[in-house]
């Protein structure tokens, strides 16, 4: 999807930020994204042990936790898990780090983001 933002000179990729003008504004918001998975479900009958169905967890975290990532796979331990690969991203001031934004920017963030989506036939 990103690819397609880029292609229509919607959004710009600086290494790991993304920018993004926000729709009906002057400004702009830079996301540091990070790749992550969404833990789909378990295979086989073995409970979730890890806690982990339902959530989304960073490469750096997957390493952290001993777990070998493999396109849509992830085994931790004993464990073998259907995952949705694809990236986190948390929103970086001027200076690179994380920062907070106000429920209007976060508004606009969305629709921007909801506006490009459907542009890409998303």
């Amino acid at each position: 999807m990103v690819d397609a933002w880029m292609s229509m000179g919607k959004v710009e990729l600086d290494r790991d930020l993304l920018r993004v003008p926000l729709a009906g504004a002057s400004t702009r918001v830079d996301l540091f994204i990070n790749p992550a998975v969404f833990f789909d479900k378990i295979d086989g009958a073995d409970p979730d042990e890890n806690d982990v169905l339902g959530r989304v967890r960073t490469t750096q975290e997957l390493a952290q936790i001993g777990a070998d990532h493999f396109e849509t796979a992830v085994i931790v331990g004993d464990a073998a898990y259907t995952v949705k690969p694809g990236f986190l991203a948390s929103p970086v001031g001027p200076n690179g780090t994380e920062t907070a934004l106000d429920a209007a920017t976060w508004g606009r963030l969305l629709a921007t983001l909801d506006g490009l989506h459907r542009a890409a036939g998303g």
